[in-house]
């Protein structure tokens, strides 16, 4: 690996810094002392993602912090705002977030791209607006409130056939997995959701938003 180089890329070095970095890195005893050095702080991180969604978009800014959390490893299943640049996980960096006036973070669990939001303070309640909020800024993803986690994934669903008017604003299809309910206002779409799953054995919310549409999706 070309230390250097992925130091400079990754925005946290400049060229003039390469002859400082070989004698800095030189010392180091093991490749993930190497790299918890190289790593960009939390501050450019935050930059970077925040101006690349600003002028390219969500899935570009997405990639981006992918790319940076598969080159340094700084994957996390159980995040916390504590853990970040710790000894346990020197290389972990955290999207920061404010989701209606509250601090929330993001990171990837896996190089595949699934990826955790989690709020700052541990016992913080998961509303429906955060998670509407959420999936408006991610709209790539199927924003997964799932116990006290909330998820993003890609998911691909098969066609949903035959849609049904229940409401002026909302429908309602079905593919084989799946029952979605497809809305202009979230409060009118919800309510027919909170209605539907009632009758269906579920652990999860799932919503997208997608084409100034929310969608809510029911696992059959």
């Amino acid at each position: 690996m070309n230390y250097i180089e992925l130091a400079i890329k990754s925005g946290g070095f400049m060229e003039m810094d390469s002859v400082f970095l070989k004698n800095r890195l030189a010392i180091l005893p093991s490749h993930e002392a190497k790299l918890a050095y190289i790593m960009p702080p939390a501050s450019v991180v935050n930059a970077y993602f925040s101006e690349i969604y600003q002028k390219q978009g969500s899935v570009a800014a997405c990639d981006y912090f992918l790319t940076l959390s598969t080159h340094f490893d700084g994957f996390s299943s159980t995040p916390s705002f504590a853990l970040e640049g710790s000894e346990q996980c020197p290389t972990l960096r955290i999207i920061r977030l404010n989701l209606l006036g509250k601090s929330f973070g993001f990171v990837f669990e896996d190089a595949k791209g699934n990826a955790l939001i989690f709020s700052e303070l541990p016992d913080e309640e998961i509303t429906n607006q955060v998670l509407f909020e959420i999936a408006q800024l991610f709209p790539q993803y199927v924003v997964i409130a799932q116990e006290d986690k909330i998820k993003l994934r890609k998911v691909t669903f098969e066609p949903f056939d035959n849609p049904v008017d229940v409401s002026a604003l909302s429908t309602k299809s079905e593919n084989d997995a799946y029952i979605q309910i497809k809305t202009l206002n979230t409060e009118d779409g919800l309510a027919y959701y909170e209605e539907m799953i009632q009758d269906c054995v579920t652990a999860e919310k799932m919503i997208q938003f997608k084409e100034r549409e929310f969608s809510f999706y029911i696992r059959k």
